[in-house]
């Protein structure tokens, strides 16, 4: 969106002028997804032990990815009772046929992430719980290879380590990532919705969104106005898919801004994937 937009371009601007009158070394930062190697709309990392989101390159999908995808696309249209893969149909405003217009995965429950740059670790848990599978975020950690930068959205070579990640625990059920460019489109938009309530409703698994709020931007619910990269695990929705409803790894943590967030939340899905643009999720 503009402002979102705009709010990322002054802060781009003056990172750079400060970095150039300290005398500081510039160096490439990952490029968005969806984006090019050398875009410049990239908030400023965070210190060490803050979570980054870290890509490595410029994310793809592999032919493998792209296949299921396009498979998993046309389950999506057939369970909406639209053509089966008929693109336009994910993209259109129609409603979803015979499914709830509001549902839940009463199996996930919240995980509190243990550390500060541990939220993907306790999305995975958290997830992970739709399948009958109990884990502990240390051993999430490991799976998905976590540092103290975080946990990655891309690591190179088509490896998006939470894909990975909830494919070893979960039931033979496929997950695939999607890419979203920093501002996401309508169409992409109507997309997220319909995959969304298809995940839901229909195999009963969530989704992991990878957030990336900028100051000035939009935020998650309760989160403070500044940048902050962060995973949430995407458990329901509601009105068809207008609303949807995560789980906030952040809540109940120790981190310093964590008091008024709530475990469980409801937000404007146009918003949301509006967050998780520059990176993605994982459905």
């Amino acid at each position: 969106m503009p402002v979102r937009v705009d709010a990322l371009r002054r802060t781009v601007r003056l990172g750079l002028l400060a970095a150039l009158g300290l005398g500081l070394p510039l160096v490439a930062g990952p490029a968005w997804a969806g984006g090019t190697a050398s875009s410049t709309q990239q908030p400023p990392r965070p210190a060490a032990g803050v979570e980054q989101s870290l890509v490595v390159g410029v994310p793809v999908l592999t032919a493998s990815q792209q296949r299921a995808t396009a498979e998993k696309d046309a389950g999506v249209a057939r369970a909406l009772g639209q053509p089966s893969g008929n693109r336009r149909a994910l993209a259109s405003d129609d409603p979803p046929a015979d499914l709830p217009s509001h549902r839940s995965i009463k199996a996930i429950k919240q995980k509190a992430q243990v550390r500060g740059y541990w939220c993907g670790p306790a999305t995975l848990a958290t997830l992970v719980q739709a399948s009958d599978v109990d884990i502990s975020e240390a051993t999430a950690a490991k799976r998905l290879k976590t540092t103290r930068d975080g946990t990655g959205w891309y690591s190179g070579s088509g490896n998006y380590p939470m894909e990975k990640a909830l494919e070893h625990y979960s039931k033979d059920f496929e997950y695939t990532p999607a890419n979203l460019p920093f501002t996401p489109s309508k169409a992409d938009k109507k997309t997220f919705k319909k995959r969304l309530v298809t995940d839901v409703a229909v195999h009963q698994q969530g989704i992991a969104g990878n957030a990336v709020e900028v100051t000035n931007g939009p935020h998650l619910n309760g989160h403070p106005n500044r940048t902050i990269y962060h995973w949430v695990a995407v458990r329901g929705y509601d009105d068809d898919g207008e609303t949807t409803r995560y789980a906030d790894p952040v809540a109940g943590s120790s981190i310093s801004w964590a008091g008024p967030v709530e475990r469980y939340n409801e937000i404007d899905t146009d918003k949301i994937v509006t967050i998780f643009g520059a990176r993605g999720y994982i459905w």
